[in-house]
Parts: C-alpha cells; structure tokens; sequence
C-alpha cells in the first residue's frame, strides 16, 4: 500500500519576475481563444485570489500541481514550456479538478485499496492511480485539441481512453503490472497533493468546501462557452466529457435501491446478534432485524436473450439492496414459458452462494411469458409487496397489472405497460 507520498503538507508560495507575470498573462490570453471553458473554471473555482496570477506558484511541485483548492504551478519548470504545453498543463490540472481526484486519490489512500466497477478491489498504489488518471485526462486534452502534450506523458489509447472509467485504467494498469512485471510507460509532469495543502486545510475542511452544486452549474456554464467557441463543432471527446458530468449515468443498482428507498422500508440493527459474513474477519458487526419489506420476488426470465450468468451476476448486485430492506421473505424464480427452478433464500448474502451453485448451467431457453410466474403466486394466500423481473421486455404480459409493485430490470428499451422499469443495459439506457 502506498499513501500520499512526498506530498508537501502546506505549500510556500515563491515570486514571479516580470518576464514570468508576462509569460503567464500569455497562456491566459490562449487559453481564452482556444478553451474559454476551462478558463473560465480556472477563474470561477480555482483562482488564487490572494496573488498576482490565478495559480500559486511555489517551488516544490515539479511543474504543476492541484490540491482540490488551487492549481500550483513551479515558475522554474513551468515557464520553460513552450506557450501550448503550458495550456495543456493548465487544462490538465482543471480537469483533476472536474473529475474531483485530488478527494477521490486521498480516499483510496486512507482505505489502501481501490474499489473496481465490477465490486472487487485492488490495493492502492499512489504513482499507480496518479498515472491512470492522467491516461484518462491527457487522451481528453488530445482529443479535444486543447494546448499540446508534454513529451513522454501518460498518452496510449491501449492504456487508457478519454471516456474510460479510471479506476478501469487503473485495474489494467494494476493486473498487466503484477501478470508480468511490465512497467507502464510515460510520466506524470504534475502531482495531485493532500487536499487542502495549499490553504492550510485539513483534508476533511477541503472536501468540505467543495460545492458541488457549484461546480456543476460552473461546468454547465464551461460548455456553453465551448459550444460557442467551436460554432457547433465540438470536439466529441469534450461533449461526451460534458455530459458525463452534467448527466452522469447512475448504476442500475442505485436506481432500484432508489425506489426501494422511496416505497419499501429498511430493517434495523441488532446489536446482540453479529453479522456472520464478518465472523471469519474477526469483526463484530451487527446483523439486521426486523423487517423492512415483505415478500420480495426476484423473476429471471430463462428465455435465452439473458445468459444464467449474466442473471447470476445482476442479482448478485442485488445483495447489498436486500440486505437494506432486510425482506422477510425472498424468492427467486426462474422462468420463461415455464417455471423450471424455484429458489427460497434464507438471507440476502445467499444469491452468493447461489450464484455458485448454478452458474454455467443451461435454464431454460424458451419463450417469454410472466403468467407461470404469477401463476404460482397466485397459489400463495400471501401476497409479494415488490416484484423484480430480470428480462428483455418480450413478454406476454397479464391484461392488468399485478396487486404488488413491479420492477423491470430491462436490458433493452422495450417499453412496459406498469411498473417502474430501469435499464439495466448501458447501451440501451
């Protein structure tokens, strides 16, 4: 595990010369002609209000820097770059400042692992993340014709891609390196600090003045004024970098757990009773009590378009949802034109070991039909409170619409006569 290192703990800002303050006011002007959104970010969020220049200049950064509060730059280095590189430079650091590195890279830091998009982890390395970011923001500046690369910077399109997520960069990066050793080419010209290294705050006081709110209509603003520059023709890098901040796409997972949220209740906590998944880590966690939803019915409709694993996999995602609402009954059916398999569990943490049991079997393959599955539950004096169906949205459908909530988990953008549907799919959604 690696932290914070070599992160000064507060920055001592040094003078400019005339030729300096000079050199500075021409990267300004540039910057304005060719990304006026990113100026005015820099402006708005991230100036320096108490010198000469929006950026603190201070010698013990190598050539730039950002510590979530200001953008910090070395007058030794940075002016020897040429006028575009030291746009480049600006722009990548504004950038660090979007995304929200500096508080994301001092989080993996405190936890010594880094959280993957698929629910597993890798353990924190600081040079490691500091250069995935910088494959992620380098291929953007690129892309997007924004100042010109430094030499022997973090820049591979095999390495990592203007919209790719970095914490994928970073598991390539991770698994390559520890597969055979290989080190990962290109250098970092800056260095992301302690958050709030420059003002004199703590960490949490940095992370606590931070507006999001604010960043977000400043950003919203950005674009305009890159959509004006470009007369329409906008870089596709920088649009799909806008709209990932302006409309981020929220994980299926957290649109169900909203709805749970908002229409099915959470249990509560036994102290008396330990959680049994930390058990064999020594840790005495409370277990859940109490019942926050009712019956809860999981449908995987089995009719060939979802693969078993793939249905393995999204209710495995459920898990953490259940154990939240703490159900006090949880069934999952697998069904297409029939039902071919009925599992009860007794805990949420069970879809892990179901998923154990069952993955690579062949379940089903027919067509799709959810009358078997209310069927069934029709035979039930009890009555499910919510119902999520796992399916591509070719079904034959009841006339009317069951006396229980439905959810459609939806890997297409088939359209559904009831329910709440959520595309489960990102290509689709």
């Amino acid at each position: 595990m690696e932290t914070e290192a070599d992160s000064p703990d507060t920055i001592e800002p040094c003078d400019l010369t005339p030729q300096q303050k000079q050199q500075w006011g021409d990267t300004m002007s540039l910057m304005t002609w060719t990304c006026p959104g990113f100026r005015h970010l820099f402006y708005k969020l991230l100036a320096n209000n108490r010198g000469e220049i929006a950026a603190v200049p201070s010698r013990q950064v190598p050539i730039a820097a950002t510590d979530a509060r200001n953008i910090i730059i070395n007058p030794d280095t940075f002016f020897k770059l040429s006028l575009k590189q030291r746009v480049f430079a600006i722009g990548h650091e504004i950038i660090h400042n979007v995304f929200d590195d500096v508080h994301f890279l001092h989080r993996c830091s405190k936890a010594g692992t880094v959280p993957m998009s698929d629910g597993t982890t890798r353990p924190f390395i600081n040079k490691m993340m500091q250069h995935a970011m910088d494959y992620r923001i380098n291929a953007l500046l690129v892309d997007s014709k924004i100042g010109e690369p430094l030499p022997g910077i973090c820049l591979d399109p095999e390495i990592g891609k203007a919209d790719d997520s970095v914490v994928d960069i970073y598991k390539k990066i991770y698994d390559d390196a520890e597969s055979d050793g290989r080190i990962v080419p290109g250098n970092s010209f800056d260095q992301l600090l302690t958050p709030g290294a420059s003002t004199g705050q703590t960490p949490s006081q940095a992370q606590a003045s931070r507006n999001p709110q604010q960043w977000k209509v400043e950003t919203a603003a950005a674009q305009q004024l890159e959509a004006m520059k470009s007369q329409g023709k906008m870089a596709h890098a920088l649009q799909r970098f806008f709209q990932q901040i302006l409309e981020p796409v929220v994980p299926w997972t957290e649109h169900i757990k909203g709805i749970f949220n908002r229409k099915v209740g959470s249990g509560t906590y036994n102290w008396r009773k330990p959680d049994r998944r930390f058990i064999t880590r020594d840790l005495y966690m409370p277990s859940r009590s109490g019942n926050g939803a009712g019956w809860v019915v999981v449908w995987a409709d089995t009719s060939g378009s979802i693969g078993t694993d793939e249905l393995c996999q999204y209710m495995a995602e459920l898990t953490e949802i259940m154990e939240s609402c703490q159900p006090k009954r949880l069934t999952i059916c697998w069904c297409d034109a029939e039902i071919h398999r009925i599992d009860e569990l007794e805990e949420p943490s069970d879809m892990d070991a179901l998923k154990e049991s069952i993955e690579g079997d062949k379940i089903g393959g027919g067509g799709t039909d959810m009358h078997p599955v209310l069927d069934w539950i029709n035979q039930h004096s009890e009555r499910p409170e919510i119902m999520i169906a796992f399916t591509d949205g070719y079904v034959t459908f009841p006339k009317a619409a069951p006396d229980f909530l439905m959810i459609w988990a939806s890997t297409t953008n088939m359209e559904y006569p009831f329910g709440d549907v959520v595309r489960i799919n990102p290509e689709n959604a």
